[in-house]
C-alpha cells in the first residue's frame, strides 16, 4: 500500500514537471514579439486608409495631440481601474459565479492529479475566456459604430477583469485583495506590453505570487505602481484604436481591438494561473 502511494506521488510529479514544462514553453511564445492574427491583419488592412485620413486631419503640432491623446487614455485607464476595482469587483464576481467555481476547484483539488482533469480545467476556463472576447468584441464594436470611444474604457476593463476573476477563481485563488489585484494587474502588463515590459512583468508577477504565498504583506510591486504599469500598456496598445473608434461607423474597427487585447490577457493570464497552481499544489 505504501509502495502504491509512492508510485502514485512520482506519476503526480512526473506529471506536474512535464506540464509545467509545456506551460513555460509556451510563456516564452506568448511572451516573443509576434506577428498579428490573420484577423487582426486584416482588420488593420481594412481600417489603414480611415487611421490614414484621421492623422491627415490632426492639427500640424500631430506629434503634441497625440501625446495629449496618450495622456487623455492613460488617465482615463487609471481612473478605470479605481471605478471597476473599488466600486465594480464585488458586482463582478457575483456574475462570475464566485460559488461554483470555488466548488469545482474544491472537488478538482480532491482529486490525484491528472492529464484528462487538467485539460477539462484548462478547457472550462478557455470557453470562458473566449465568451468575454466576444462580448467586448461586439460590445466595443457597437459602439465604434456610435462613435464613442473613450466612455467605452471603463466597459472593457470590466470585461478584463470579469475574465482575470473567472480565471483566478476556477484555479482556487481569490480575486478581492489587493495583492491579488497587483498580481492581476501585473498579468495585464506581461500581455499588452513592449515585449521588454511584458517579460519584466512576468518576472515580478512570479515574484509576488510567491510572496502572497508566503503571506507577506507588502508586495516587491505595490498596488499603484502595478496600477500605472497597466495604464501605460493598455494605453500603448488601444491608443491608435480608441482615437478610430471615436469616429462614428468606421469606429467599428477600434472597437474590434477590445476583444483583440482581451484575449491576449486572458491567453496570459489563463498560462500564469495554471503554473501558479501547480507550484503550489
Amino acid at each position: 500500500m505504501e509502495f502504491e502511494r509512492k508510485g502514485a506521488k512520482t506519476r503526480e510529479e512526473r506529471l506536474r514537471e512535464r506540464r509545467l514544462s509545456k506551460l513555460e514553453k509556451k510563456e516564452e511564445r506568448l511572451l516573443e514579439e509576434k506577428q498579428p492574427s490573420f484577423l487582426s491583419r486584416k482588420a488593420a488592412e481594412m481600417a489603414s486608409p480611415v487611421i490614414h485620413k484621421v492623422k491627415e486631419k490632426l492639427p500640424s503640432k500631430a506629434e503634441q495631440t497625440a501625446q495629449k491623446s496618450a495622456e487623455l487614455l492613460q488617465k482615463a485607464f487609471e481612473k478605470s481601474f479605481d471605478i471597476v476595482l473599488e466600486k465594480g469587483s464585488s458586482w463582478i464576481g457575483k456574475i462570475c459565479g464566485e460559488e461554483k467555481k470555488l466548488r469545482r476547484y474544491e472537488l478538482f483539488s480532491q482529486k490525484p492529479l491528472s492529464g484528462w482533469e487538467l485539460s477539462k480545467l484548462g478547457c472550462e476556463v478557455a470557453a470562458r475566456a473566449s465568451a468575454n472576447m466576444v462580448f467586448s468584441s461586439v460590445q466595443g464594436g457597437m459602439m465604434g459604430v456610435l462613435g464613442i470611444g473613450l466612455p467605452d474604457v471603463p466597459i472593457f476593463l470590466a470585461a478584463v477583469f470579469k475574465t482575470l476573476f473567472e480565471i483566478s477563481l476556477s484555479f482556487g485563488y481569490p480575486y478581492d485583495t489587493k495583492q491579488e489585484q497587483t498580481y492581476q494587474m501585473l498579468l495585464i502588463c506581461a500581455a499588452v506590453g513592449e515585449e521588454a515590459e511584458r517579460k519584466q512583468a512576468a518576472v515580478d508577477a512570479n515574484i509576488v505570487a510567491q510572496q502572497i504565498r508566503m503571506g507577506a504583506g507588502i508586495c516587491s510591486v505595490s498596488f499603484e505602481e502595478a496600477k500605472q504599469r497597466a495604464s501605460k500598456a493598455l494605453c500603448s496598445a488601444a491608443l491608435m484604436g480608441k482615437m478610430v473608434q471615436g469616429a462614428p461607423i468606421i469606429g467599428v474597427y477600434g472597437g474590434f481591438r477590445n476583444g483583440v487585447l482581451l484575449k491576449q490577457i486572458g491567453t496570459v493570464a489563463a498560462v500564469k494561473y495554471q503554473q501558479r497552481m501547480l507550484r503550489e499544489r
